[in-house]
């Protein structure tokens, strides 16, 4: 609605800089575009680009009026009128251009419509894991873990907020350099799940996912809810104090204390470290899951970056797991004797050292049993709603549009765990199906 209301305002100028009978009723035309452009914003909520618009249309009104004062043809023009016409009309231009530009290039975030044919719903889970507190000065401090579910539903009704705290997407933003208020279209977003709703009857395969460095748990809510459309439970974790924040249920902002000290290896050290405390919360996530009565006859672990070495090193440690999905990410350990799924970045990591190292590894995890899927095309956020909401430079988010990657990384990891787990449940069954590649792990 904001590029709506920008062409808008600068067709007023158009129009009243037109010298012929009938733009008085361009100009009505106009003026009623942004009169319904500004009821609908009213009703859905302004954002930061509303102000740069608001300059545009005040210019649009400045510049009607002066002209409408000018002059008419065949008298001599005042000078200071037209120069005033001139700038609001400039200026005019540029609001518009801004505003329109940046709800392009920074739109709210809309989550593509699962695919399955089951709806989808979602709750959240907090906990303490009784584990110490390793990311905090004090030693009695214990780790306390925040889930989302996703899981299929027979319910009906409107998606929840995306973010639960429009200050996750300021510490998101603040990651990554940016102001907060560039992000605002994230924390207005809505999904297509279902807060609360019930889960639907059936034997589900489980599927835990962990982010990426500094990331949350919603980052792949489009392909989280895509795959319980299909017959998949999905629990996403929060990392307390590495994801960018995390908002416990009394209303404590949890925010990142991690951060990047320029050596290389010392880095590298402290990811490894940090891959290996997310596995330790996949596991911890898995015990609470079934003390709950969840079913973990068929699991799989999954994670996008850091995240997916963290998948690979939970499937290491716990034989209960039997898949891995992992998405763009180094691994950093462990050699699960699981089908493991790899899908890659096409655009590799922009250094060919690093791309070097990332093959090696990602070579020695998947062995025999390991699938590599290479989605051409695609960059590191390819795979995350980030390509959802930051603008759309092939650098950021890859060459084949906003959801591409999503779709790409959604397909490909339905096709494996059908294979490997044996499908997700289809409206009906009642009982798991076998893996097919049970050969792939040595119990």
């Amino acid at each position: 609605m904001t590029i709506v209301l920008s062409a808008a305002a600068v067709s007023v100028v158009v129009a009243a800089w037109t010298p012929v009978r009938r733009h008085p009723v361009l100009l009505a035309v106009g003026a009623a575009a942004v009169a319904v452009g500004w009821l609908v914003l009213a009703v859905s909520g302004p954002r930061w680009m509303i102000v740069p618009l608001g300059l545009a249309v005040a210019g649009t009104a400045a510049t009607v009026a002066l002209r409408v004062r000018s002059p008419s043809r065949g008298t001599r023009t005042r000078p200071a009128t037209t120069w005033s016409t001139v700038l609001t009309s400039l200026a005019t231009v540029v609001g518009a251009v801004v505003a329109g530009g940046a709800a392009w290039a920074l739109p709210t975030l809309e989550l593509p419509p699962p695919s399955g044919p089951f709806g989808v719903g979602t709750s959240t889970l907090q906990w303490d894991t009784g584990r110490p507190e390793l990311l905090t000065a004090d030693p009695g401090d214990t780790r306390v873990l925040v889930a989302q579910l996703w899981y299929p539903t027979e319910a009906e009704g409107v998606g929840r907020p995306y973010l639960e705290s429009p200050a996750v997407a300021d510490a998101v933003a603040a990651r990554v350099g940016l102001p907060g208020f560039l992000l605002d279209g994230v924390h207005r977003g809505t999904t297509n799940a279902v807060a609360d709703a019930p889960r639907a009857t059936g034997a589900f395969p489980l599927v835990l996912f962990s982010p990426g460095l500094g990331g949350v748990r919603t980052q792949n809510s489009a392909w989280a809810e895509d795959l319980a459309s299909h017959g998949y439970v999905v629990a996403a974790i929060d990392h307390p104090h590495e994801s960018a924040a995390v908002v416990l249920e009394d209303g404590t902002l949890v925010t990142s204390t991690v951060r990047a000290t320029g050596d290389d290896e010392a880095d590298q050290r402290a990811a490894d470290d940090l891959a290996s405390m997310r596995a330790d919360d996949l596991v911890a996530t898995l015990d609470r899951l079934e003390e709950d009565g969840v079913d973990v006859r068929r699991v799989a672990t999954a994670g996008h970056s850091l995240g997916g070495a963290a998948a690979i090193l939970a499937a290491s440690r716990d034989r209960r797991v039997d898949a891995v999905v992992n998405l763009d990410g180094l691994p950093r350990g462990g050699r699960p004797t699981v089908p493991v799924l790899a899908v890659v970045a096409g655009e590799g990591t922009g250094s060919a050292a690093s791309d070097e190292r990332y093959d090696e590894a990602l070579s020695e995890t998947l062995g025999a049993c390991g699938i590599r899927v290479v989605v051409e095309g695609a960059q590191h956020l390819s795979f995350t709603d980030a390509a959802l909401f930051l603008p759309p430079l092939p650098s950021l988010i890859g060459s084949r549009g906003r959801t591409a990657g999503i779709d790409a990384a959604a397909r490909a990891t339905r096709l494996f765990l059908e294979s490997a787990l044996g499908g997700g449940a289809a409206r009906g069954t009642a009982a798991p199906g076998q893996p097919a590649s049970p050969a792939c792990r040595a119990r």
